[in-house]
């Protein structure tokens, strides 16, 4: 395995999909793969970690039925219902971001697509952003037209994420008003426009390991320059609610399988690393570049304050992986 992690790291070798369902099945042996793993982000990385803040900046009201979402037409959780925020507000949220530490803004809005009039509104307040604060935008605006990532990429927007979300075997148990080609064909859209993406997926929706591995080196396929590994939160109301099919090794393990997969890229503990992580969450953090300080979209991550003694107990440095 030593001679694997030295090819990887060399750029001449890349798991198999074999290898990569050995490392989600292992047990004993896990930890071996979990140390490997270290060893390949201590060689690209090392011991850096870059924050992001995530701004929910328009909620609900979206006509998609996507059964993880507390925010789809068919959820019935309590959440706040609110169109596109203000510029002032989502500019004060970046003011915040940079007073975090954070190197980056996430910006996500509900529903299939922003109305040229939002995206209009949203690029007005990202170009005062860039102009004034050091910081990096990335959106989360569901799809977008050569025309409105032309337009983005404008305005200063460093990403826009897309993620793949769940194995296509199964994407249509998870969402049936849009198809998982979609989601693709966004992605493809991006790199032809030259717009860095974010993309990645949520674990724990009923996908077998093989089916995590293949859409795993589908997204390799689509060179994502950020891998958010997101962890179902079974949210109350949700279509989903009653999944909990993770345990904090198997996250482990599915972070551990994308490090060796995505050696040099970008890669995220996402949303749902408190939930399911729970005490493992710093051997998480040790072999992953990013995280999210604070909230996520409706729901609630951890105190800050535990985030940033966790990383600081972990002797972090604090860089923009941009």
């Amino acid at each position: 395995m030593l001679q694997l992690v030295d090819k990887i790291c060399a750029g001449t070798r890349e798991i198999t999909k074999e290898e990569a369902v050995k490392i989600l099945k292992s047990k004993a042996k896990f930890w071996t793969y979990y140390g490997q793993a270290v060893m390949i982000k201590n060689h690209f990385t090392k011991n850096t970690m870059s924050l992001n803040v995530l701004l929910n900046a328009k909620s609900g009201l979206c006509v998609e039925d996507c059964g993880y979402c507390a925010q789809s037409k068919e959820s019935k959780a309590d959440i706040d219902v609110y169109s596109l925020l203000p510029g002032d507000v989502i500019y004060q949220k970046a003011v915040l971001a940079c007073k975090r530490k954070a190197s980056t803004l996430c910006i996500a809005t509900s529903g299939t697509r922003l109305s040229d009039g939002e995206l209009r509104c949203l690029g007005e307040v990202i170009r005062k952003i860039k102009y004034d604060l050091p910081l990096k935008i990335c959106l989360s605006i569901g799809l977008s037209s050569k025309e409105q990532i032309k337009y983005l990429l404008s305005c200063g927007v460093d990403r826009l994420n897309h993620n793949l979300n769940t194995p296509e075997g199964i994407y249509q148990k998870i969402a049936s008003t849009h198809a998982y080609a979609k989601r693709r064909e966004t992605l493809k859209l991006m790199n032809e426009m030259q717009m860095h993406s974010c993309s990645g997926f949520i674990a724990g929706m009923g996908e077998s390991n093989e089916q995590l591995v293949e859409l795993a080196f589908e997204l390799k396929k689509l060179a994502p320059h950020a891998v958010p590994v997101n962890f179902l939160i079974p949210i109350k109301g949700t279509k989903l609610e009653n999944y909990n099919q993770l345990t904090p090794v198997l996250c482990l393990k599915i972070l551990t399988m994308m490090r060796f997969l995505f050696p040099k890229t970008e890669l995220r503990a996402s949303a749902g690393r408190e939930y399911h992580l729970k005490e493992l969450q710093p051997l998480a953090l040790l072999i992953t570049d990013s995280l999210f300080l604070g909230d996520y979209l409706t729901s609630a991550g951890q105190e800050e304050d535990r985030d940033v003694a966790m990383l600081d107990a972990l002797e972090f440095i604090y860089e923009p992986k941009f």
